[in-house]
């Protein structure tokens, strides 16, 4: 049976019924994974791979464009007939990974829509939280966000035992201080749905080429980007709504909203 996971911002699903002729329904998981809006880190690694390992934070806040991303998402989502094209309507549940920008991200639409967030400390981004040498060669774990931090700013969110004072993230291999891209691959095959960047190329790839390993290269998603995604309960089959979708941010005719990778 297809377990399915999310990485790095947030993740949507409805469950409903897939119609099947002559036989009983079965079950349908329609997922929309969505890219956590422009990080500082983004900013930085945007510029040059310099600027990026010289001013990288282990736990980045969103930029100023992320934030005005995130507004535009929330107020998108929580309005059924504008997002109606994208069929995740009504949403049953919102899940969202520990990381600072994604928590961010997702909180605008959770305040307009009254859902609360499900923070799932399985969808992280490959790599984790951990701080780096200037050579980028060697890495020291971080805990991430502590309970009571995530509580306080994020107080109507469903925290998970795994968020604990000392934070929430330590590396699959301990001593490492980082997870390797296959690590992350192999934690997308296991988990069950959200959303990063890297952690949804995963999550799509473990969905359609489960034997890649290696970088993450086959996918692209703007800041904010919806993927929605249709998986079959009785087979596990995924089929594909809609992919890097941003009606939201071309609708604020602001070109300069869009960042990430297109496709």
């Amino acid at each position: 049976m297809l377990r399915l996971s999310a990485a790095s911002l947030c993740l949507l699903a409805k469950r409903s019924m897939s119609v099947v002729v002559d036989e009983a329904c079965a079950p349908r998981l329609r997922l929309a994974l969505v890219r956590h809006g422009e990080s500082m880190n983004n900013v930085h690694e945007a510029v040059s791979e310099a600027a990026y390992v010289a001013n990288r934070h282990a736990d980045p806040d969103l930029s100023p464009r992320g934030y005005r991303q995130a507004d535009a998402l929330g107020g998108f989502l929580a309005n059924a007939s504008r997002s109606k094209f994208l069929g995740v309507h009504p949403v049953d549940e919102v899940w969202v990974s520990p990381h600072r920008r994604t928590l961010l991200t997702v909180a605008p639409f959770a305040a307009a829509s009254g859902h609360r967030p499900r923070v799932n400390t399985k969808l992280f981004e490959a790599g984790g939280v951990y701080d780096a040498n200037d050579a980028y060669d060697a890495f020291a774990a971080r805990g991430g966000l502590t309970r009571s931090e995530m509580a306080a700013r994020h107080p109507t969110y469903a925290l998970p035992d795994e968020v604990t004072e000392d934070g929430w993230y330590a590396p699959p291999t301990p001593g490492s201080g980082k997870e390797t891209d296959d690590e992350c691959r192999d934690r997308a095959l296991g988990v069950a749905a959200d959303v990063h960047y890297d952690f949804i190329c995963a999550f799509l790839d473990a969905l359609v080429a489960p034997a890649t390993r290696g970088p993450f290269l086959r996918w692209r998603h703007w800041n904010t980007a919806i993927t929605v995604v249709d998986v079959d309960g009785a087979t596990g089959a995924a089929s594909f709504v809609a992919q890097n979708a941003v009606a939201h941010l071309l609708d604020e005719r602001d070109p300069a909203l869009l960042s990430g990778f297109p496709l």
